[in-house]
């Protein structure tokens, strides 16, 4: 063995060496149960008008649940005149919401949680904003840099008058229609087939879901309070939800510096990390805390305002050659009915149902796979909304 061997003898049996006796090192931050109490949502004031926050636990970085939700807290809202209104999670989820209330917009407003294990939060008391209206909700066809795909880019502007908001935010709710695979006019229960009403169908649904984006935007360095051509979602070619058509309901919240200055560097923290050159994570600070014990951490702003909405709907038509085409398996099996009674329904797989008749002297049932008739399997309703568009 010639020297230069050697030593690679050697530096290989002292690689190996170090290696077995390195250990992982997983630090408490991330082992511990830190999950701290985070609120996201606003006092909404006006006339009939509904408050909803979410409540969840934040989560750690070995984690594998993607959402922590605070189930049984007590949530209220408390105006600085003394009422009280409270806030109730009726689905379970950790969504509170409230009645219709009309929260008088010259009282200050704070919420109240007491948690499930018993610890007491509290914000300042806000004072309440107005928004001004958006004056506009366009969309454009353009082509994204990132993917050199067709995007759909989707702007909103707005302008205050009296120039006292300069801090803008906006979220949506999209709501998209889909369809089943297969199409049928039967249904089956207790062991017998029935044709639904000529006015129910499960070929058809709507599914609703927010915005995951903050969506920020100030027109502090402008002469003029306006906000102009604002981009606030940015939807890829071949989107599954314009298949057919979205519907966008934009909402504008006025909010304050300090809350402006909270949500961006929420929006720095949670959107803008990963490069080399990318913006730090930094301590995140808002007017939420716990009373209980002041040295567990709690997230959130409260702020109180109005919100101005306005809806803009896309259709699959304006987008020439978009389809997802997801696809599914959906084999069909013919079954010999008794001729006395066609409408006896027993196949045995409960994952399938009735789909089509078929033969003219002896007559078999076609059944096919549920989540292929019925739309809801994909998520949703089958309840179309009052404004959806009559030619989609």
């Amino acid at each position: 063995m010639n020297l230069l061997a050697k030593l690679f003898g050697f530096s290989l049996i002292f690689f190996l060496l170090i290696l077995s006796c390195r250990k992982s090192y997983d630090p408490p931050a991330i082992k511990g149960n830190n999950h701290y109490l985070a609120v996201d949502g606003f006092i909404q004031t006006g006339i009939n008008v509904s408050t909803t926050f979410t409540i969840s636990r934040s989560l750690n970085l070995n984690d594998s649940i993607p959402y922590f939700p605070e189930l049984n807290a007590q949530v209220t809202i408390e105006g600085s005149d003394g009422s009280s209104y409270i806030l109730q999670d009726t689905a379970g989820n950790g969504t509170y919401v409230s009645s219709q209330l009309n929260l008088d917009s010259t009282l200050n407003y704070r919420l109240a949680v007491t948690s499930q294990d018993g610890n007491k939060y509290i914000s300042d008391f806000v004072t309440p904003k107005s928004a001004p209206p958006i004056d506009s909700l366009t969309w454009a066809l353009v082509k994204d840099p990132v993917s050199l795909q067709q995007a759909v880019m989707i702007y909103v502007s707005s302008h205050d008058p009296k120039n006292n908001t300069h801090y803008y935010r906006w979220d949506f709710l999209q709501t998209f229609k889909h369809i089943s695979f297969l199409e049928t006019p039967w249904g089956e229960a207790n062991g017998l087939i029935y044709p639904y009403d000529v006015n129910y169908s499960t070929h058809s649904c709507w599914t609703t879901i927010p915005s995951t984006n903050i969506l920020l935007g100030t027109s502090i360095a402008l002469s003029q309070d306006v906000i102009s051509q604002a981009l606030i979602a940015n939807i890829g070619q071949n989107d599954p939800t314009m298949d057919i058509g979205s519907s966008f309901l934009v909402r504008q919240y006025p909010l304050t510096q300090e809350a402006f200055s909270y949500w961006l560097t929420v929006q720095k923290n949670s959107q803008s990390l990963g490069g080399l050159f990318d913006l730090q994570p930094s301590q995140i600070k808002g007017n939420f805390r716990c009373t209980t014990n002041p040295n567990i951490p709690a997230f959130g702003f409260i702020s109180a305002s109005s919100v101005q909405e306005q809806r803009l709907y896309i259709s699959n038509k304006s987008l020439p050659g978009w389809q997802s085409n997801p696809g599914m398996s959906c084999p069909t099996v013919s079954v010999l009915q008794d001729q006395l009674n066609l409408l006896i329904y027993n196949y045995p797989d409960t994952s399938y149902g009735p789909y089509h008749f078929e033969g003219d002297l002896i007559v078999s049932l076609v059944v096919a796979p549920k989540k292929c008739m019925d739309c809801r399997y994909q998520g949703g309703i089958n309840v179309k909304p009052s404004f959806w568009p009559h030619y989609d």
